[in-house]
C-alpha cells in the first residue's frame, strides 16, 4: 500500500517501446477514445468542490453544513504542532487510563464507539502519552488486517488508523490477526491506535477493544470557558447540555457562549429543537416544499432558488395527479407567486446579501441537516417521492446546483446511507454523463464527514470492477474529488489502475487523474506527494515491462498531468509547481524523462516541456527551477537517448508551436539543457 513505510522497488532502466507494425507495413493507429465528458462542466464542478472543502475547513457556513473544523486526510502524518493544536482543550474520557495501560502493555488498542464522540482526538492523546518522537504516522483506514500485518513498523514510532474499514473477517481469524499484530508491534517497539465506528466492543476481544464514551460535557465546557465563567453560567445551562455526546457540539456551545449568545437559544439550534418545533407547528404545503428545496439547493441566488422551488412544486403536483396517497396534512393551497416564503421573517430561512446578490440560506447551518432528517421522519410518499424525483433532476442543472444537491445528499447519508445509495447513487452511477458526475459529487461531499467518508470510499471501490463501464467511470470521477482529500494514496493507486483499463474507462480515468492533480495543487503541498506516488507506479509498471498498448495508456495518463493548466486559469500547472513547491522538481523531471524516452510520445512531451519553460519565463526562481528540472531529467535518461532529446528540445523551444505562444526565454532553456552538461556532450 502506498501508505506503508516501505522503500519502493528499484525500477529497471526505461526502455523504448518496440515499433508496432501491421503486416501491411503501416504503423498501428492510436486509440481513439470517445468524448464522454463536458470538460467545462467538469472544471467548474471541481472548483466548486474545492471551494466547498475550503469553506468547511475555515468553518464558513456557505454550504449550510456543519462538520469537523477541518477535513483531514485519512493517511499521512501529524507533526508535533498538529498534536499540540488537537489537544489544546482535551478532556480525558472515563476509559482513557485503561486504554493507555493497554497500549503500553500490548502496543495495540482499538477504540470502539459511535461516530462523533471524540475518538480521533482520544487516539491522538493516547499516542502522545507514549512519549512519541516527532510525528504520528496516520495509516489508511482502507488497509485490511493483512495490510496492517505486512506494514513495516519502525522502532519508537507511533501509528494511527482512524475509522478503520475492518471488512468481513471471521472472529477467530480476526482475533489471531490482532494477537499477531500486537506481537509484531511489540517486537518493533512501536505503538498503534485504531478507532472503529461500531456500537460496542465485541465479546472475546477485550484485551484489545475498548468501548469508548465521550468526555464529560461540563468538563469540556470548563476547559473552554474557564472554571470561573462556567460556575457563573451553570445555573443558566439547559438540562440537555449534560446529555451532549458530541464534543463538536460542546465546543460550538462554548464558542457561541463566549460570543454572548444565550445557552437556551444555542442548544435549541444545536440539538434541533427549533426545527422540530417548526415542523410540529403544522406548516403549510408551500412552506414545507420551500424548506425542502432549500435543504438541497442551499445558498442559491434568489432568482435561481425561485425557479427550482417552482419546479419542485410542479413535480409534487404531478405525483399527486398520478394517484399517490395524499398526505395526512393539508396540501390544498397553491404555491404563492411572491417571495414571501423567505421574506416574511421565516424562523428557519433568510436572505443573505454577504456575497452581493441576495441568496436564500438557513438562519443556522445546523438547520439544513435537521430539516432533511425531519422531512424523512414526518412525511411520506406525497412529499418524499416528489423530492426524490426533483433531486435526481438537479443532476442536469448548473454546476453550483449540482454540488448543493450533492451536499444535501451527503447530509442525508449521515443517517440514511441506504436511501442515498439506492435512490440516487446507484441510478446515477449507471446513467448519463451528468448523472455520473452527480454521483461522483455526492461521494466527494460525503467525505466531509468521518463516517460517510468510509461509506463513500467503499461505494467507489464497489464500482471499480465487475459493475459495468459507466460505474467504473463514475468511480474514477469520484476519486478525483473528495476521496482524493481523504484517501490521497489510494486515489493515485486506483486512478492509475483505471487509466490502464479499456479505452472508455481509461479516457475518463486519465482526465480524472489530471483533475486530481489540478485540485491538489490548490491545497497547500499535496501535489508533490501525489507526484511521487505517480512516479512509483510508472517506474514499477514500465520498469517491469508492460504490453505496448497499456504502456501507451500509462504514458498518455502521465502526459495529461504534465500538460495540464492550473484548475482555474491558463497557466502551466507544472511551471507553477516548480516555482511554488521546488521539492516537486525531482518527481516532475522523472515523469518527463519517461515520456521523453518513449519514441511514440516524445514529440508531445517535448512540446509540453517547452510550454512549461515558456510559462517559467522571467519569474523569480525560473532559472533555478529549470536547472532542477533538467538535473532530474538527465539523471534518468540514458546518455544516447539524452542526446536525441536534448537536440529535440533545443530545436522545438526555438520555434512557435502554438499560435500566440512565444518561444521560452533562451536562458531558461539553457539552464535546463546545461543542468546535464556533465553527462551530455553536444
Amino acid at each position: 500500500m502506498t501508505t506503508q513505510e516501505e522503500n519502493p522497488p528499484t525500477p529497471a532502466p526505461p526502455q523504448d517501446e518496440p515499433e508496432q507494425r501491421k503486416q501491411d507495413g503501416r504503423a498501428e493507429q492510436p486509440e481513439q477514445a470517445p468524448v464522454d465528458l463536458d470538460e467545462d462542466a467538469l472544471g467548474q464542478t471541481a472548483n466548486v468542490i474545492n471551494n466547498f472543502f475550503a469553506g468547511v475547513s475555515t468553518r464558513q457556513a456557505n454550504f449550510g453544513m456543519t462538520g469537523a473544523p477541518a477535513v483531514r486526510s485519512a493517511s499521512g502524518r501529524l507533526d508535533r504542532d498538529d498534536v499540540e493544536r488537537a489537544l489544546g482543550h482535551f478532556v480525558r474520557p472515563v476509559g482513557f487510563e485503561r486504554a493507555r495501560v493497554t497500549l503500553s502493555e500490548r502496543h495495540l488498542v482499538l477504540l470502539v464507539g459511535e461516530e462523533g464522540i471524540g475518538k480521533w482526538t482520544s487516539g491522538v492523546a493516547l499516542l502522545s502519552a507514549t512519549g512519541f518522537q516527532d510525528r504520528i504516522t496516520v495509516l489508511s483506514p482502507g488497509l485490511d488486517l493483512d495490510g496492517l500485518l505486512t506494514t513495516s513498523y519502525r522502532k519508537g514510532r507511533v501509528y494511527f488508523v482512524h475509522d478503520w474499514i475492518e471488512g468481513k473477517v471471521e472472529n477467530s481469524v480476526r482475533r489471531f490477526g490482532l494477537d499477531t499484530l500486537g506481537t509484531r508491534l511489540a517486537q518493533a517497539g512501536a505503538h498503534l491506535v485504531i478507532t472503529l465506528n461500531r456500537a460496542e466492543a465485541r465479546q472475546g476481544f477485550e484485551p484489545f477493544e475498548i468501548g469508548w464514551e465521550p468526555p464529560d460535557p461540563l468538563e469540556m465546557l470548563e476547559s473552554r470557558l474557564g472554571r470561573t465563567r462556567l460556575t457563573y453560567e451553570r445555573d443558566g445551562l439547559p438540562e440537555e447540555v449534560t446529555a451532549l455526546r458530541s464534543p463538536r457540539q460542546v465546543v460550538e456551545l462554548a464558542e457561541q457562549m463566549l460570543d454572548g449568545q444565550p445557552p437556551e437559544k444555542i442548544m435549541a439550534d444545536l440539538c434541533g429543537g427549533t426545527v422540530a418545533g417548526w415542523f410540529d407547528g403544522m406548516p403549510k404545503r408551500s412552506e414545507v416544499f420551500a424548506v425542502a428545496a432549500l435543504a438541497f439547493a442551499h445558498g442559491m441566488p434568489e432568482r435561481v432558488f425561485e425557479r427550482l422551488l417552482v419546479r419542485l412544486t410542479a413535480v409534487a403536483d404531478e405525483v399527486e395527479r398520478q394517484g399517490a396517497e395524499r398526505e395526512r396534512r393539508s396540501i390544498g393551497e397553491e404555491l404563492p407567486q411572491s417571495r414571501r416564503l423567505w421574506n416574511d421573517a421565516n424562523p428557519l430561512v433568510r436572505l443573505s446579501t454577504d456575497g452581493g446578490e441576495p441568496t436564500v440560506v438557513f438562519r443556522s447551518p445546523h438547520y439544513r441537516e435537521q430539516v432533511i432528517l425531519q422531512l424523512y421522519r414526518v412525511y411520506g410518499y406525497g412529499v418524499l417521492e416528489p423530492l426524490r424525483q426533483w433531486v435526481r433532476e438537479l443532476a442536469d442543472d448548473l454546476p453550483e446546483v449540482q454540488v448543493q444537491a450533492a451536499a444535501g445528499l451527503a447530509l442525508l447519508a449521515r443517517k440514511r446511507p441506504d436511501e442515498v445509495k439506492e435512490s440516487f447513487l446507484v441510478p446515477w452511477a449507471g446513467g448519463l454523463v451528468k448523472e455520473r458526475l452527480a454521483a461522483a459529487n455526492t461521494l466527494s461531499l460525503m467525505c466531509a464527514d468521518d463516517t460517510t467518508a468510509a461509506v463513500a470510499f467503499t461505494t467507489a471501490l464497489g464500482w471499480v470492477e465487475n459493475a459495468g463501464q459507466p460505474q467504473a467511470m463514475t468511480a474514477a470521477l469520484a476519486f478525483a474529488g473528495g476521496l482524493a482529500i481523504r484517501y490521497p494514496g489510494e486515489t493515485v493507486d486506483w486512478l492509475w489502475y483505471l487509466s490502464l483499463r479499456g479505452v472508455r474507462v481509461s479516457d475518463v480515468a486519465q482526465r480524472a487523474l489530471t483533475l486530481m492533480f489540478q485540485a491538489a495543487a490548490e491545497r497547500d503541498s499535496e501535489a508533490p506527494t501525489a507526484l511521487r506516488l505517480l512516479v512509483m507506479h510508472l517506474e514499477r509498471d514500465l520498469g517491469e515491462g508492460m504490453e505496448p498498448q497499456k504502456a501507451r495508456r500509462a504514458l498518455r495518463a502521465v502526459l495529461g498531468v504534465l500538460t495540464a493548466d492550473r484548475l482555474d486559469r491558463e497557466e502551466s500547472l507544472m511551471a507553477w509547481l516548480l516555482l511554488s513547491q521546488p521539492d516537486s522538481a525531482e518527481a516532475i523531471g522523472t515523469l518527463w524523462a519517461w515520456t521523453l524516452h518513449n519514441a511514440y510520445h516524445r514529440s508531445d512531451a517535448v512540446r509540453a516541456l517547452c510550454r512549461t519553460l515558456r510559462h517559467l519565463g522571467e519569474q523569480d526562481g525560473a532559472l533555478a527551477a529549470a536547472e532542477a528540472l533538467g538535473a532530474a531529467v538527465w539523471s534518468v535518461l540514458p546518455e544516447a537517448v539524452a542526446l536525441l532529446v536534448r537536440r529535440s528540445i533545443d530545436r522545438a523551444c526555438a520555434e512557435r508551436h502554438v499560435r500566440r505562444d512565444s518561444p521560452p526565454a533562451k536562458h531558461v532553456v539553457l539552464a535546463l539543457l546545461n543542468a546535464g552538461a556533465r553527462r551530455i556532450s553536444s
